[in-house]
Order: structure tokens, then sequence, then C-alpha cells
């Protein structure tokens, strides 16, 4: 796809957004377009005092529920790397909310960060592309968690980070008060477990966690990092679930949403 094209599709897609936002039906209507109260992609996890986005949910092989995001979301400081980030321990409570109000409270089970220490990885690049975190819901509240991605559905099911010139679609939220809001991006590179993604819409630190997926629907990484340019880091989701399922999260997979609807809004 030609870089003109491809930013002439974004804004389309943001103009489609707004619309969307604004109450204005159209072909996305489709898909739940509401996220007021619910539970799932898109909603606030405060860490901390640390506020990032939910990306995918996810079950284990007994039966438990979670909200998957970023562990650079869940330390105590920031640290000149991922590995020497100094992780929350398991247990931690983590705060739902949704545009700054509070729909329940998880618990946080799973970090890569304290997963990889214990496996005795220090090199830097290794951490970085494997950030991710696992908030576990209980009771109502895992009742009440849909997989759904908002405006777009999916996820159909997990693949590998997709080829440099690929559109992706996820979510973003311009401040902690904001609903959230569809946008699309291009992988401008990959490398391994990661890529960068250009959005027209630059993500915020609070965006960090939020999943994309591809043209077919599928769950293919998270935000682990942005910049004001709207290049965003982006790591592996299946490579990082694949690693979480090794190492403390036995039979764990992604929920799928339903159908993927994304090329009908764009």
């Amino acid at each position: 796809m030609q870089r003109k094209g491809f930013w002439a599709t974004v804004v389309l897609a943001t103009v489609v957004s707004v619309l969307t936002v604004l109450g204005t039906t159209g072909p996305a209507g489709a898909v739940a377009t509401s996220t007021t109260g619910r539970v799932g992609p898109g909603t606030q996890l405060v860490t901390g005092g640390r506020s990032c986005t939910a990306g995918f949910v996810f079950r284990d092989a007994a039966h438990r529920t979670y909200l998957g995001y970023a562990a650079s979301c869940a330390t105590r400081s920031g640290a000149a790397s991922a590995c020497a980030a100094r992780a929350l321990p398991a247990g931690t409570v983590v705060r739902l909310a949704d545009r700054g109000r509070t729909l329940g409270y998880g618990v946080l089970r799973y970090s890569s960060l304290r997963a990889l220490k214990a496996a005795g990885v220090s090199d830097a690049a290794t951490c970085a592309a494997n950030d991710f975190a696992l908030v576990q819901l209980r009771g109502a509240l895992a009742r009440r968690a849909r997989a759904a991605m908002p405006y777009w559905g999916g996820p159909t099911g997990l693949a590998a980070l997709p080829s440099a010139g690929s559109t992706v679609f996820g979510l973003a939220r311009t401040s902690a008060t904001s609903r959230t809001i569809p946008r699309a991006g291009q992988v401008t590179s990959t490398a391994g477990s990661a890529a960068t993604v250009s959005t027209l819409l630059p993500s915020t630190r609070a965006d960090r966690g939020t999943g994309f997926l591809d043209d077919a629907g599928r769950a293919v990484g998270i935000l682990t990092g942005s910049s004001t340019s709207g290049a965003n880091a982006v790591v592996s989701l299946a490579d990082v679930v694949a690693y979480a399922a090794a190492h403390g999260v036995p039979g764990l997979t992604l929920v799928q949403g339903g159908a993927f609807s994304g090329s009908a809004v764009l």
C-alpha cells in the first residue's frame, strides 16, 4: 500500500470514528460501539496509580478469566530498560475503570518481567519484546467480561505480527476521561517479536496495553511504547502468550470476540 493511500484510509477511518462517537449510524452499526460499563478491550487498568488499557480477554486451563495489558504498566518506577524495571508482585490490586469511573477490582496474576527475571534473562531487547501482564477477574466482574473489540469486532483468532506495509486496527483514548475511539495504523517495520506501527492519532501513555488486529480480525499485538510522532512500539501477542503459558499460566488462550468488521468501517 502506498503511504499516501494509507494515510487517506486512516483519515477516512478517523472521520468515521468521530461520526460513530457522535451517534451517527453507518457501516459500523453491526458492532457494539458503547464501552460504558463494559469490561474487556479498551477498559482502563489502573495499577499503582498508573493508568493503562486492556488489550484482550484470556482464559487459562483452570477457566480463570484475565485481561491482558503491558507488564511495564505494573512496575514501581521507570527504568533504563525493561529488564531493570521493578515489576509489581502477583496479588497487586488493579482498578478497572471506564473514563475514570470505577467498575471493580482485579488482581495482577502474571508479569512477563518477573517471569523473565526468574528465568535469568537480562538482554534488554528480549525483555522489551516480551512486555505482557495478566489481571485476573473474579465473580461478577469475570461474568461481565466481553472479548469483542469495540467498533471493529473480533478478535477472530491469534496470529503473528503482519509484515511491514500491512494495515492494523486498534483503539485509542485521548485522555483518561474520554471514551475509546477506533483507529487504523500501518506496520512500518518488524524485528523478531516486535514491530513499529505508525498511526495518525498518536498514542498516550494511558493507551499502553491496547491491542491491534490484522485485516482478518486476528489479534496480533499489544502497544508497549509510543511517541508524539505516532510511531508505536508493538510486541507480538502470539509470542508473549506462548511464553506466559510456559512460565506460570498453563493453557492460556485468547478468547475470541466474534465477527470482524474492519473492512466495512474503512
